[in-house]
């Protein structure tokens, strides 16, 4: 467990919301420190993957946060999880999403127990027949730093994390509460909530 990190990706567009998702609050406090305090009981180092100018603001809300802005020159959630293990290469990534609010504790116990057992380069649910979901997943450094290598040396390939976790030696979890990978995107899915 030592060598496991947990990373809340706040670095989206929000474009559907209409305002930074990590910033808005729910029970107090703001949606990304939400997610953060869902980790605690493992007793795992947590930091925020932002992009460049998020930072003073999230400072601003979580000052006691640890905060990392992309680094890389990619689109989506692989710039936030590449960019994390380019400072930490030695690490194993807990990839969280800041929108996932529903997420419990017994689907992040499950996803480490199996991870504990190792075998694997990736650790995700899998919706459906061929996609997985890649938020609440741990992806391994070694997997980590031959994703980064194949970017570096082929830039032109599918950089999505759907396309590293097909090629991957993935473990597939069955997912046994949809309604905690709900992702709260738009005002739409939220107002559904209340």
């Amino acid at each position: 467990m030592n060598n496991l990190l947990g990373v809340v990706l706040c670095g989206g567009e929000s474009r559907r919301m209409g305002r930074d998702k990590g910033l808005l609050g729910k029970d107090g406090v703001p949606w990304a420190q939400f997610i953060a305090e869902k980790v605690a009981p493992f007793d795992l180092p947590v930091i925020f993957s932002v992009r460049p100018g998020q930072t003073p603001a999230y400072r601003a809300a979580i000052p006691e946060g640890d905060f990392l802005e992309d680094r890389l020159n990619l689109g989506g959630p692989l710039n936030g999880l590449l960019s994390a293990h380019e400072l930490f290469p030695g690490k194993d990534i807990l990839l969280l999403a800041c929108d996932m609010l529903d997420l419990d504790e017994v689907t992040i116990r499950d996803l480490i127990g199996i991870y504990r057992d190792g075998g694997y380069e990736y650790y995700v649910y899998q919706l459906g027949s061929g996609f997985f979901q890649p938020f609440c997943g741990i992806y391994t450094g070694g997997a980590l730093a031959e994703a980064y290598r194949s970017i570096t040396d082929s830039p032109s390939q599918d950089l999505s994390l759907q396309s590293f976790l097909k090629k991957g030696r993935t473990k597939k979890l069955m997912i046994e509460r949809m309604e905690a990978f709900a992702n709260y995107n738009s005002p739409g899915r939220l107002r559904a909530k209340s």
